[in-house]
């Protein structure tokens, strides 16, 4: 297939407002999102054209609706009422940022600038604590605010290693594809270096899909085991200590002997509890944000060991959700991914013989969501930006790549033949 000529990239006030938002909400050095976020609605109106509402845009409206429903159950109307204006707040950015990226040169320049503040914030910092510093926690590193829980940095850093690994896959550019290549192994041990087990779980998952999915896959395999292999020999001991504690799983004795220090004990005394909401409010949960809230009334009554009381996370985005929004929003919550593993896996399918090179880098976007997804089964991440964030990235890849090429450099454009 010939290649398809690009427009060159216009840096315009909406792609210098997007990266600046992805500055501030990773380094945390400035609070202007919201200057941020208004570059970005200014960009949009002078960028012009049709504004589109994608599918996964039009899903995330109806689940900010139905967290509304809350307000007639919660037992305190102003946090979940703050709740839902920052859900709110979220769709104006998706919708912002889904109506600036529209080719290939600027969702290239929009990746690529991610992946840079993301090594910047948190990846430097996480891997300054883990050699220079030793300021681990428990062993298991971390970096600063969200950051600060290995388990959260581990499934945020899902999809920046999908985006890693396909823009050393798609890119044409020397230095841009060895940062690639260079990330995927840096990606890697710092998920291997925080211990999350949720994260090992979700890596697996898609290191088991890869060759059922991929086009080359002694080339993929052989990578993967390189680059996994370099991340586990760099890995503390402690990573695989966590590991074989999974083979101790027992509902019975209510997951006691996992780990010495029972944190999955206590997760799953937690669990229990948020499980009694759901069962006394199925349909309507008991409103956006008061699940920790219930939980310290719950632990209260039944007496429950200090580890487990106070308002506590429930340290699972599908359990919590079903608790403040009822198996409705849970519902809703499932489309909207579901919209996005569908369409990346509908154009990649399409683009398999034609396009390969954006075959594969979707092929690697799919599998970081679906590791994404696993890991929030161990982690609260429903009202969090990044997730939202993921999701919009992760659409976009794979509306964008179904139009056009990633990157076209001048000397293999080809000219229209002559008549």
């Amino acid at each position: 297939m010939p290649f398809v000529d690009q427009p060159p990239l216009r840096l315009g006030l909406g792609l210098v407002a997007l990266t600046f938002y992805l500055w501030v909400i990773h380094s945390y050095k400035l609070p202007a999102g919201d200057i941020a976020v208004l570059g970005l609605g200014i960009g949009v109106l002078l960028r012009g054209g049709q504004i589109r509402i994608p599918a996964p845009l039009a899903v995330m409206g109806l689940f900010i609706a139905w967290s509304a429903v809350g307000l007639a159950v919660t037992e305190r109307a102003d946090l979940t009422w703050t709740a839902i204006v920052n859900l709110g707040k979220l769709w104006v950015i998706v919708f912002c940022i889904m109506n600036l990226v529209r080719s290939g040169s600027e969702l290239r320049f929009v990746v690529i600038a991610w992946l840079a503040i993301y090594a910047l914030y948190p990846i430097r910092g996480a891997l300054y604590n883990q050699y220079i510093c030793h300021c681990t926690t428990l062993g298991r590193v971390a970096w600063n605010f969200i950051f600060a829980n290995p388990n959260d940095l581990a499934a945020i850093s899902m999809l920046p290693l999908g985006l890693t690994a396909a823009v050393a896959v798609v890119e044409r550019v020397k230095v841009w594809r060895i940062a690639g290549l260079l990330g995927v192994g840096v990606l890697a041990l710092t998920i291997m270096l925080t211990q999350s087990r949720a994260a090992m779980l979700g890596i697996g998952l898609a290191a088991v899909l890869l060759p059922l999915s991929s086009r080359r896959k002694r080339r993929d395999l052989f990578l993967l085991a390189v680059f996994l292999g370099v991340a586990a020999l760099a890995a503390p001991k402690g990573v695989w200590v966590r590991l074989a504690g999974l083979t101790n799983v027992s509902v019975r004795q209510g997951m006691s002997n996992v780990d010495p220090e029972r944190s999955a004990e206590s997760r799953w005394a937690i669990w229990q509890i948020a499980f009694v909401s759901i069962r006394e409010q199925p349909l309507t949960g008991v409103g956006l944000d008061m699940q920790p809230l219930k939980h310290r009334q719950e632990a209260e009554r039944r007496g429950a060991w200090w580890t487990v009381r106070g308002e506590r996370d429930t340290h699972s985005t599908y359990i919590r959700l079903t608790a403040e929004m009822g198996f409705p929003g849970l519902a809703i919550y499932l489309v909207m991914w579901g919209l996005v593993v569908a369409k990346l896996r509908t154009v990649r399918k399409r683009l398999r013989h034609q396009r390969p090179r954006e075959h594969q880098a979707l092929l690697f976007v799919e599998l970081a969501v679906l590791a994404y997804l696993v890991a929030s089964i161990f982690g609260s991440y429903g009202l969090l930006s990044f997730n939202y964030l993921a999701l919009t990235f992760a659409w976009m890849m794979a509306d964008v790549l179904e139009r056009e090429p990633w990157y076209v450099p001048p000397r293999l454009r080809v000219l229209p033949a002559r008549r």
